[in-house]
């Protein structure tokens, strides 16, 4: 067997950044995603923004004391801002208004293409939380793009804090593997899209996490951010990769990032 990238061949490799192959119940979460986003939206029913390349829905609590934007997960490929604001109840009981932005998706559009319609929700809800700090988190695909525009001298001193959960921060491997199909940049864009190579820039407090049942190279690329940074990961015991996006609304993850607001 031709090895791939470290001990892993091609198949190994695919599966290592499949997460659906660690999680057989992915499409339960999913949906569950979706109908807790329902229910927060009928309950409090956001206001509908343009960012100026995209559209954002705007949770807001009563008397809020920051801003907390959060980039979605989906491989850069799907889902929507209406599956990814199921934290929002929880974020409100913290004082927080929630930001969850719609971008363009891969593969009709570029991972580029994507990354600069987060920034631009970003500079949105600097410019909206005026003087409130603004927090940002992604989850899986999100929280990559999430520790991207951590990079970003566009966001410098703009971020209050950054929470990353079960992300990738290094698109070598991920480009070697199945994901390369789609997930189509030069080595030059693959080095400045991974933030494990852009850590000086990340001047916010980092909050890391990622569930003890991922796939290894999940885990690996989130112990290798955390070494960079200086940052201890949060291990989330007994969760897989798709039930980790709720380390937002509660436990370790939601307190620490709630220490930083």
């Amino acid at each position: 067997m031709e090895m791939v990238f470290l001990h892993y061949d091609q198949a190994g490799l695919d599966a290592a950044y499949d997460q659906r192959v660690w999680a057989p119940d992915a499409a339960a979460w999913i949906a569950r995603y979706a109908a807790d986003t329902a229910a927060a939206r009928a309950t409090n029913p956001p206001e509908l923004h343009d960012t100026g390349t995209g559209l954002l829905d705007l949770y807001r609590c009563p008397a809020p004391r920051g801003l907390h934007l959060h980039v979605h997960g989906g491989a850069w490929r799907s889902l929507t801002r209406a599956d990814a604001a199921f934290a929002a109840p929880a974020l409100f009981s913290a004082g927080l208004d929630l930001a969850v932005p719609d971008f363009r998706l891969l593969p009709q559009f570029t991972l580029l293409d994507l990354v600069e319609d987060v920034v631009a929700a970003c500079l949105w809800a600097a410019r909206f939380a005026g003087g409130l700090p603004l927090h940002l988190s992604g989850h899986s695909s999100g929280a990559h793009v999430a520790g991207v525009i951590a990079t970003d001298p566009r966001l410098a001193g703009k971020l209050a804090s950054v929470t990353l959960v079960s992300g990738v921060y290094d698109l070598h491997p991920v480009l070697l593997s199945a994901r390369g199909n789609y997930v189509k940049l030069s080595e030059e864009q693959s080095w400045a899209l991974s933030p494990i190579h852009q850590v000086g820039r990340i001047s916010a407090p980092v909050v890391l996490a990622y569930g003890d049942q991922e796939s290894p190279e999940f885990i690996r690329q989130t112990q290798a951010l955390g070494a960079a940074i200086g940052v201890a990961p949060i291990v989330l015991e007994g969760t897989n990769h798709f039930a980790a996006a709720y380390a937002l609304t509660a436990g370790p993850v939601h307190q620490a990032m709630l220490a930083l607001t």
